[in-house]
């Protein structure tokens, strides 16, 4: 029983000396992209720098967690499948493809339904901590360094103008419209959303929302970083009514193409639409 007790001190006596000989620091950039996905192609998201002080290479694995403040586990990677990497002595800088790759990320709950449904996490206040064990054993090596970070909602852009239910001439229709709304935010510098301009008429027998969703729209263009455009359409409006009625929304895409926030109302990142009216007597000159 002594000498196992002997074979356990020394043992406890050696580790605590190798986590001695390793300092670390955690960085996480205050507000990260919404997308965990992202992360791991910006290494000003997350760096984990490794100070090692023994002169033998030392095979370690990093466990990574994402909580709420209270504490309450949002993710976890998996330490059962991650691969082992060498630390050599000096200082390392890893970065968050390699400590927190998405691949080996367990999510818990709700979390993990929102992340396979959209690949973000809702809009709040969380803490991400890193630890370096060692593999096999997952005995700690290093002491666990944590950091908050927030995710901010996404506000979706705000249609101006025209202004909803207002009336333009038919002439001045005819030569030039023009459409404006504010920008998504927050805003990013780094990769500009795209705007995906439509506009749709509502016929006779329709409501606006029917034609937003059956009709192929008469105008649709995307238009990166930018809050305006003015369109020429140079329609040929129905002599039979006084009026035509259009539809337009706005819908917000991200770098990749996708709808920037997949958890609002309509799944689509589009504004609230607005309807205008061309009057088509309006600025007609009567013989």
């Amino acid at each position: 029983m002594k000498k196992y007790f002997t074979v356990l001190l020394v043992c406890t006596c050696l580790l605590n000396q190798l986590v001695a000989q390793i300092n670390t620091t955690l960085t996480v950039q205050s507000q990260p992209p919404a997308n965990l996905s992202e992360w791991a192609s910006r290494n000003t998201a997350l760096s984990f720098v490794v100070d090692y002080g023994r002169p033998d290479p030392q095979p370690i694995i990093f466990k990574t967690e994402i909580k709420l403040l209270d504490g309450t586990i949002v993710a976890t990677t998996d330490v059962q499948k991650l691969r082992s990497i060498n630390l050599n002595r000096g200082v390392s800088v890893y970065f968050s493809k390699d400590v927190m790759p998405m691949e080996y990320l367990i999510f818990t709950g709700q979390y993990r339904n929102t992340i396979e449904r959209t690949g973000k996490l809702p809009s709040g206040q969380y803490q991400i901590c890193v630890s370096i064990l060692q593999p096999g054993t997952f005995q700690v090596l290093a002491a666990e360094r944590c950091r908050i970070f927030n995710l901010v909602g996404v506000q979706l852009p705000f249609l101006m103008m025209p202004v909803n239910q207002s009336i333009i001439p038919k002439l001045v229709a005819q030569n030039a419209i023009t459409f404006r709304w504010t920008p998504v935010t927050p805003q990013s510098a780094i990769a500009p959303p795209t705007y995906r301009l439509q506009v749709f008429e509502i016929l006779s027998n329709q409501q606006p929302v029917q034609a937003l969703r059956a009709n192929q729209p008469i105008l649709d263009i995307s238009l990166r970083g930018v809050t305006q455009y003015i369109w020429q359409p140079r329609l040929a409006f129905p002599t039979t009514d006084s009026t035509a009625q259009f539809i337009w929304t706005i819908q917000t895409l991200d770098a990749n193409g996708a709808p920037i926030l997949i958890s609002d109302g309509n799944g689509e990142s589009r504004s609230e639409p607005f309807i205008f009216k061309v009057d088509l007597n309006m600025g007609v000159k009567k013989n």
